[in-house]
């Protein structure tokens, strides 16, 4: 007993128990008490016949005392094993009496008394425990088998203390056959045990060879497949499960499976082997129920069970029948909704993979099925490297092959998604992924590629763009095994190619992304990997694979997308390589795909008739290039097969001449071909398509002396001249075939080839005049108009003379057509290089195209050779006008003769409006002192002056209408013409007739003097012409009079001549220019604003002069809307600067009248210049401002603060420009034709010369700036100047 007190009172002295025991069997307990072993034994032992409550006290006291280390010490030294055996035997009496509280707490004693005292209690406890549940049934028993269980999982070697392991398993197999639920489950788990302890009969077969295991494995594998179907209990399921895994491991029950087991040794052999199929049909309806459980150990235990039969040595006869048993369906089912379960994806995936070697039988399963593995397919491929990734790919796939109708479409975008995901997050370097999947991911994609859905896919061809160039990037990155990976990514990128070509034209439309991603991967991968295997040595496989999907695009793509990749390949020294592949892999496959890519690429580049020749040829072709040179020089007129390989070789040396390629040096090359010419010129080229390989020969032969030439290589004369005799005699084309630039000058550079190039020149033009292009399988460009024009415009071919000879030759013969196609050709190279023009000339063009006009030629034929003279007008230099006075003087009547017989002014024939640009441009060169007699024809053409004066007249008389007769209206469009036209004699009289032309004859009306003899308007039909005119009309108009009055004031300046014409006249001209100083078009407005100052200017003349001047009152209102605008805030508007100017320049004529009006002196008062002053910046002064302010400060309206004002201000704008960042930037100027097509082109040109010729007038950007800084440095020296002169005073 325990004392009350804080203290345990220490144990008191051993003594014997009241029944006499020996004292050493009286254990003390913490608690001050003892336990008497002998006693507890003895009640344990007699437990049979003792009260029950009797023995549960015993029970209940030992194992509180077993708890105490006081009592457990003295137990475990000196009497470890005395407690065991009548434990025993109470369990043993309990399960008798069927008592289960008692033998519950008997079983959980023993389990305590195990554990505490170890493997003396323990041992005795397993054997006689054992030896109880070996024999009889075990119906009493649950509470010992539950003992023994615990027992043989808790003690260490606890199979050894068994004495008849053999009884023990045999009855507990047969009491498998009871009924109980949780006896069964005590069982399987003392069998689990058992096995796991290697205490089987299978594990002691020596010890056992009277025992018949066959019968026992069969008995236990049934009983236990029964119970398992049975039970619904996930205890007892996951305890049989257990077992059977465990002794499936051992391979137990792998001959049960067959129902003859002498037939076992044949199972590997014979496909028909009877198999036991009641127990495979058990085992199947028994795993069912088992994989339907809520229960993830038990599922996932069973789905090892099944993976562990099906991987026995039977497993070809098993899974035939697990399939017919639909346990297919059962593990789908359990996949499904496993929420993505790791153990359960692993383990079900693993089933299925067995499942599915049983292709037959399991593709029926798998078409119900498939989208249950899409989830799981997702899953698995966002985890590097999961267990089971392959063996998911291989089922989908499996699907994909088999299962193709019962796919969805959105199911198989689904799958590509994934699989390029899985291509894309690897190559992204998130998650690795082996080689088996790689290669697994890229099959998938192909047998995708395959379905014939597939293009209705809709972002299949995204998703495989996406894969392809993971795909090869990663395999030629040399990140992996290339011998293993490459085919797999090369037949992908094959096989998405083959799909890309394939289908309807919407649908190879809609595939057009994937089929560009397909030649850039081969640009930027594939063809880097050949470079690199002429070095490298890699292998022939992947060699091959390349140049078969080279062979496709080349072959199949569209004819701009074959012919670039053509010119890619053929640009990146394909012909070396190709020779290194065949040097490097020298086998018939390489040299045959060689060629064969070889021969797709002349194709694209020359024609297919040309490659047909290397086709036919390849099994004769050698793979070395010396070895191509040596047959090129052999004789071949009796040989058909060394002429085919010879026609062959040319071909390829003419194709490797476009790219800079060289098979051999330039100087072999020429020998090689001269050599050739030498031996076969008398029947070259023999039963070969002759037009073909001669013009071919040709060109080759051009190319390699043009190239000799420049390097000085010696050439041979009696080659040369058999070639040049064949040229002559035999049929060939110069527009045949693609020709190098190179080949065709050498050509034009021998006179001794005029004759024949002329046919083929006059050809060119034709074909030209017809299509505009030459081409041939409309990828190829032949000879070309550019390259005619470059070959002119060097100067050093004789084309130019060829050209106008035909000309002049055609006019001769009347042949309409072919005039008009030579003509077209020079009008283009004149539109390409305008500085031809000179060398036309030189040759002589102006008296071939003269004669036309003579001839009774068609009004198109005129209307074409027109329009040549005008873009040589446009475009020749003036010093070659200077050789040629008399002919275009000569032209320039013909022309009239036309223009006077037949023009109506109403007319909008094409060749009158030519003709007139023609006289216009004349009479621009003739103000550079050339063509001076053409000029003059034209300005004192009556004719030409009545039809004008016409034209003005009726312009005048429409009134307001006017406006409407826009460029658009052929009215419209004539009158701008003819006002151009006098624009152009405006400015040819000054330099042609100076002397004799009275300017103030414009000056008048026509009723007061006799009308003019020279082409030109009067002031005050310009003005009607200003005033009610559209915008174009406007502009040349004021331009004109512009014009007009310069030269009057000039001459009167020169003269000193009084004006002849009335106030009255000179006021209506200072009112329409006055009113139109604010139009819109700035133009306009600058020009009217000239015009105005010009005629302030004549008020230093006389008193007429100084009246009308002083009677306007427009100027003081266009001062003072300048005045509003300097004060205003935002000068930095273009239309502001331009108004600026105007304004500026009319300012300064008033002030420099002989007396500057009162209101002008009022408007310029302090209090506005400071105003103007003080609003004024760097980025808005002009020139004009300047000088008006200049001329302010002469005229003393400045005061000293104004003067420090704008002087600080013209520094800074004098520090902005010398450092080029202040000012207007230039603004870019419109771009301009430098040729023309056609009449409106006519018209655009005429008008832009009038423009640049009135910015030349004025001043150019450069000029501006220059002319500010000149006048504010006139205003600083000014300014100094009354400085000093102030300081005098």
């Amino acid at each position: 007993m325990e004392s009350d007190g804080e203290d345990t009172p220490p144990p008191a002295a051993a003594r014997a128990c009241g029944a006499g025991h020996r004292a050493s069997h009286s254990l003390p307990t913490s608690a001050g008490g003892r336990v008497c072993l002998s006693c507890a034994a003895a009640l344990l032992s007699s437990a049979a016949s003792a009260p029950s409550h009797h023995v549960s006290h015993a029970l209940a006291a030992l194992s509180l005392a077993l708890a105490d280390p006081a009592f457990l010490a003295p137990l475990r030294a000196a009497h470890p094993r005395l407690l065991a055996a009548p434990l025993a035997e109470a369990l043993a009496a309990a399960a008798a009496r069927r008592d289960a509280a008692l033998a519950a707490q008997a079983s959980d004693l023993a389990a305590d008394l195990a554990a505490a005292v170890g493997a003396p209690a323990a041992s005795d406890l397993v054997a006689r425990v054992a030896r109880a549940l070996s024999s009889g049934s075990l119906v009493k028993h649950l509470h010992t088998l539950h003992c023994l269980g615990i027992l043989l999982n808790s003690t260490k070697d606890a199979a050894a203390y068994i004495g008849d392991k053999q009884s023990l398993y045999l009855n507990l197999v047969n009491n498998l056959r009871l009924p109980s639920d949780e006896i069964r489950g005590e069982i399987l788990f003392v069998l689990y045990k058992l096995s796991l302890l290697n205490a089987t009969p299978w594990d002691d077969i020596c010890d056992n060879d009277n025992v018949d295991l066959s019968a026992i494995g069969r008995s236990l594998l049934q009983f236990s497949l029964e119970v398992l179907l049975k039970t619904q209990n996930d205890d007892v399921r996951l305890n049989c499960v257990a077992l059977l895994l465990t002794l499936a491991k051992k391979g137990a029950f792998d001959i049960l499976l067959l129902s003859d087991p002498s037939l076992i040794s044949s199972a590997e052999a014979e496909d028909n082997v009877p198999l036991n199929d009641s127990l495979i049909i058990l085992f199947a309806d028994a795993v069912k129920g088992s994989l339907l459980s809520t229960n993830i150990e038990v599922q996932t235990g069973t789905l090892e069970l099944i993976f562990h039969f099906l991987s026995s040595d039977a497993n070809i006869f098993v899974l035939k029948t697990l399939i017919d048993q639909n346990v297919a369906d059962y593990v789908f089912e359990v996949l499904r909704l496993s929420g993505n379960n790791d153990p359960l994806v692993i383990s079900s995936i693993q089933v299925l993979s067995i499942l599915a070697n049983s292709e037959e039988r399991f593709k029926e399963k798998l078409a119900i099925a498939v989208s249950t593995l899409l989830p799981v397919l997702h899953y698995v491929s966002e985890i590097p490297f999961h267990p089971v990734q392959s063996q998911v790919l291989r089922l989908v796939c499996i699907s994909i092959v088999n299962c193709s109708g019962i796919l969805s479409l959105s199911q198989e975008e689904q799958i590509a998604c994934t699989l390029s995901a899985i291509l894309r997050r690897h190559g992204n370097g998130e998650l690795g992924m082996s080689s088996e999947t790689f290669a697994l991911v890229c099959s998938m994609l192909v047998e995708i590629l395959k379905l014939p859905s597939a293009d209705d896919i809709q972002k299949l061809p995204s998703f495989i763009v996406e894969a392809s160039k993971h795909a090869i990037s990663l395999t030629f990155s040399h990140e992996y095994d290339c011998l293993f990976l490459t085919p797999h990514s090369l037949l992908l990128l094959k096989e998405a190619l083959i799909f890309c070509l394939e289908g309807n034209k919407d649908q190879i439309l809609r595939k057009k992304v994937l089929e560009d991603s397909i030649i850039e991967t081969c640009e930027t991968y594939l063809l880097p990997w050949l470079e690199s295997a002429i070095v490298d040595g890699n292998d022939e496989e992947t060699l091959s694979g390349i140049l078969q999907i080279f062979q496709i695009i080349l072959s199949r793509a569209s004819d701009n997308k074959s012919f670039k990749f053509a010119e890619m390949l053929a640009s990146s020294s394909w012909f070396s390589l190709s020779f290194g592949f065949m040097g490097l892999f020298p086998t018939d496959h390489v040299k045959s795909a060689v060629y064969l890519v070889i021969s797709s690429i002349v194709d694209k580049v020359l024609g297919i008739s040309y490659g047909e020749t290397i086709r036919d040829a390849c099994i004769y072709l050698p793979p070395d290039p010396a070895e191509l040179m040596y047959l090129l020089g052999q004789c071949s007129s009796e040989d058909f097969n060394l002429a085919s390989c010879q026609c062959a070789i040319l071909v390829i040396l003419y194709v490797c001449s476009f790219y800079n390629e060289r098979l051999a040096a330039d100087n072999q090359i020429l020998a090689s071909v001269e050599q050739y010419i030498l031996l076969n010129g008398a029947k070259f080229p023999h039963e070969i398509p002759g037009s073909l390989m001669l013009t071919l020969l040709v060109h080759l032969y051009a190319f390699v002396r043009g190239i000799s030439f420049r390097f000085g290589i010696p050439h041979s004369p009696e080659a040369e001249k058999t070639l040049f005799h064949a040229m002559a005699h035999k049929e060939w084309d110069l527009l045949l075939i693609r020709v190098h630039l190179i080949a065709l000058k050498w050509l034009f550079q021998n006179e001794e080839l005029m004759e024949p190039l002329s046919f083929h020149l006059l050809n060119f033009c034709k074909i030209f005049c017809e299509d505009r292009i030459v081409t041939l399988s409309s990828s190829t460009q032949l000879v070309d108009i550019q390259m005619i024009a470059e070959l002119v415009y060097s100067g050093e071919t004789c084309i130019s003379s060829l050209l106008v000879s035909l000309l002049s030759q055609m006019i001769k013969e009347s042949a309409e057509d072919e005039v008009l196609s030579v003509v077209n050709v020079i009008t283009e190279i004149l539109v390409t290089f305008p500085c031809t023009s000179d060398q036309f000339m030189s040759c002589g063009i102006v008296d071939a195209l003269g004669s036309i006009y003579l001839s009774l030629c068609s009004s198109r034929i005129k209307s074409v050779c027109s329009l040549l003279i005008f873009n040589i007008l446009h475009s020749a230099s003036a010093m070659t006008f200077t050789c040629d006075d008399d002919a275009w003087h000569a032209l320039t009547m013909k022309l009239l003769d036309c223009f006077n017989s037949s023009l109506a002014y109403t007319s909008n024939e094409q060749e009158w409006k030519i003709l007139i640009g023609i006289l216009c441009l004349i009479l621009n060169h003739s103000a550079n002192k050339v063509l001076i007699e053409p000029a003059k024809a034209i300005i004192l053409n009556n004719c030409l002056v009545l039809l004008m004066d016409g034209i003005v007249q009726e312009a005048c008389a429409k009134g307001p209408s006017l406006f409407q007769h826009n460029q658009e209206t052929t009215f419209g469009e004539l009158l701008i013409l003819m006002l151009l036209l006098i624009f152009f004699s405006l400015r040819s009289l000054q330099a042609i007739l100076e002397a004799s032309i009275d300017w103030q004859e414009f000056l008048q009306y026509s009723d007061d003097t006799e009308s003019s003899s020279v082409l030109g308007i009067p002031c005050h039909d310009l003005c009607r012409l200003m005033h009610f005119g559209p915008s174009p009309v406007k502009l040349i108009a004021s331009q004109c009079l512009l014009e007009l009055l310069n030269r009057i004031s000039d001459q009167r300046s020169c003269l000193n001549a009084e004006l002849r014409c009335s106030a009255k006249y000179l006021k209506s001209i200072i009112a329409v220019t006055e009113g139109m100083v604010f139009d819109q078009d700035s133009r306009v407005a600058e020009n009217c604003g000239a015009c105005l100052t010009v005629i302030l200017g004549w008020e230093r003349f006389g008193s007429r002069e100084k009246a009308v001047v002083r009677e306007s009152k427009w100027s003081r209102l266009i001062l003072e809307e300048f005045a509003v605008a300097l004060t205003a805030p935002g000068l930095t508007s273009k239309s502001f600067s331009n108004q600026q100017k105007i304004a500026a320049n009319i300012a300064l004529s008033l002030l420099q009248l002989s007396q500057v009006p009162d209101w002008l002196t009022s408007l310029f008062s302090d209090s506005l210049i400071s105003g103007i002053v003080a609003n004024l910046s760097a980025r808005n002064v002009t020139a004009e401002i300047v000088t008006l302010f200049s001329e302010l400060m002469a005229k003393n309206y400045l005061n000293q603060e104004h003067i420090a004002g704008l002087h600080n201000l013209f520094q800074v704008c004098r520090r902005q420009a010398y450092e080029g960042g202040g000012g207007s930037k230039a603004q870019p100027s419109e771009q301009k034709a430098d040729a023309a097509r056609s009449s409106d082109d006519v018209r655009a040109l005429l008008f832009g010369m009038m423009l640049e010729q009135r910015a030349c007038s004025g001043a150019t950007v450069e000029m501006e700036q220059q002319r500010l800084l000149r006048e504010i440095d006139s205003f600083f020296f000014q300014e100094s100047s009354l400085r000093e002169q102030n300081s005098v005073k």
